[in-house]
């Protein structure tokens, strides 16, 4: 069981091309990651224990137009 967000970061231009990977105790830092980072592609591995607001709040993200798919 995964009890971490895990959060990879790639060149929006360059679906190949790894920035960097990070992993957070939960998902207010996930979130503020993404939101410093706009012009990125991201790909998440959810925690087991993440939530539907966390879910929800992915998808907003998505409707704000950040590239963010889970894993």
């Amino acid at each position: 069981m995964s009890t971490k967000w895990a959060l990879e970061i790639y060149d929006s231009r360059r679906k190949t091309s790894l920035i960097s990977t990070h992993e957070f105790d939960d998902f207010a830092s996930l979130r503020t990651k993404i939101v410093e980072n706009p012009a990125c592609k991201f790909l998440i591995d959810p925690s087991d224990y993440a939530t539907p607001n966390e879910f929800q709040c992915l998808l907003d993200l998505r409707c704000q137009g950040f590239e963010v798919e889970r894993k």
